[in-house]
């Protein structure tokens, strides 16, 4: 989901910021100059220093930093300044004086300001790396104190908004591999949203569904989606809805061992889930979910891959691939496949980038159907995407896939390099925990 503002006009830069060059090029032609050589000689500078500004993420020189604030009235927050740093002193005595008008306005507009943050921070393409994180951890630490001294009258909605910034901040610590923090953030959102908003508790409880599901506690994790579905029943997002469903049938097929029934219920959780993704024309909601025919089929080609070669673990799995009596269903693998091609074609439809998790998919399809070397390919086109997106958590996947390879066939070259890319070295070698 994508929100205008003044920041997400530019690509993110350093700190959390908008790429300063981008800023200083966008205020120049709005200042009317239209040529960096006109504007150099105002500024009394040669053109290269122009270009310089204008092509860089971070302008360390303050002093120049502030200058520019001065010639092209750039908003100070978009060079990483203060309104302090740009008012002369002469002006102090007038800035302050307009602060009282000022306080009454940020007061009324403040509600909106952390919504504005928080759909920032999901629409990020840099929402884990460090600098943008911190930024926004930053102005959750400023919510939960204004939570604390909110009206009474309007102290609901904050308590709503901090639950939406514990969840986003769930995924932050979870990429990051803190695991611990992350459950806790999760915890704190469910809390906030009991007894409250049934599709805030919902979302809630799917978000921390999701972290019991990547932690390893299956168990906790049905439960959690279990409730979500209860308390999705009479909500409006049909996102919400939808992604349940194919998280409910995800969790489930880790049961399906001989049981044709529940298989069957997985197969009509997936169905209902693509009759929602169907309708393409969401309207737009708050849970910042991305339900579209991409996730259903990604989604149904993980199902169906455990369908494929029932495990509940990664050992499990390699037990039943080095058995020689062991073979995976084809009916489910082929349909995998057809699933994980008409994902791909989507994204491709709509532009988007494969990522990392496409490819993790497709990596544990090749494993799976004991094509190793195709699988270690793709677990590498996977660490590619999960370093670019700053995700210590798609890191662990990708060296998850590695182990079970390496185990099954420790001499092959390919295998060998993707362990090389991990910093795995040695014939052999295995990672470590």
């Amino acid at each position: 989901m994508e929100k205008s503002g003044q920041y997400t006009r530019y690509s993110p830069g350093k700190y959390g910021l908008p790429h300063m060059g981008e800023v200083i090029a966008d205020y120049r032609v709005r200042a009317g100059w239209k040529t960096r050589e006109a504007f150099a000689i105002a500024c009394g500078v040669d053109v290269q220093t122009v270009t310089y500004w204008e092509q860089q993420q971070y302008l360390e020189d303050m002093d120049r930093r502030i200058f520019l604030c001065k010639v092209l009235t750039i908003p100070p927050g978009l060079l990483g300044l203060t309104w302090r740093s740009v008012i002369d002193e002469q002006e102090e005595e007038a800035y302050f004086a307009s602060i009282a008008s000022v306080t009454e306005y940020l007061k009324s507009s403040m509600f909106g300001l952390y919504e504005d943050y928080l759909h920032l921070a999901y629409a990020s393409n840099s929402k884990y790396t460090p600098g943008t994180a911190n930024t926004f951890l930053k102005h959750q630490q400023e919510l939960e104190e204004l939570v604390k001294h909110a009206p009474e009258a309007e102290k609901s909605a904050w308590i709503d908004l901090l639950s939406r910034y514990y969840q986003h901040a769930t995924f932050i610590a979870q990429h990051h591999k803190q695991n611990e923090q992350a459950l806790s953030y999760a915890n704190q959102a469910v809390d906030l949203a009991m007894k409250r908003d049934r599709e805030l508790f919902s979302l809630a409880l799917y978000r921390r569904s999701r972290v019991h599901l990547i932690q390893g506690r299956i168990g906790q994790a049905k439960d959690d989606i279990d409730t979500a579905i209860k308390h999705t029943k009479d909500v409006r997002s049909n996102a919400l809805k939808g992604s349940c469903h194919l998280l409910s049938a995800e969790l489930n097929a880790y049961y399906i061992r001989g049981d044709k029934q529940l298989e069957t219920q997985c197969q009509r959780l997936h169905q209902q889930a693509m009759k929602l993704a169907y309708n393409e024309d969401f309207e737009e909601d708050n849970t910042f979910l991305t339900f579209n025919m991409y996730a259903v089929h990604h989604e149904k080609a993980k199902m169906l891959l455990r369908f494929a070669l029932y495990h509940t673990s990664d050992e499990e799995l390699v037990e039943a691939l080095k058995s020689p009596y062991t073979r995976a269903n084809k009916s489910h693998l082929q349909a995998a496949q057809t699933s994980l091609v008409a994902a791909e074609k989507y994204l491709e439809m709509q532009h988007h980038p494969k990522g990392m998790y496409l490819p993790i998919t497709e990596a544990k399809w090749f494993l799976i159907a004991r094509e190793f070397e195709e699988s270690a390919k793709s677990a590498k086109t996977a660490l590619k995407a999960a370093r670019e997106k700053h995700s210590l958590q798609g890191a662990e996947d990708v060296k998850s896939l590695y182990t079970m390879l390496n185990k099954l066939d420790p001499t092959n070259p390919y295998i060998r390099n993707l362990g090389v890319e991990l910093g795995i070295y040695g014939k052999g070698a295995v990672a470590s925990e």
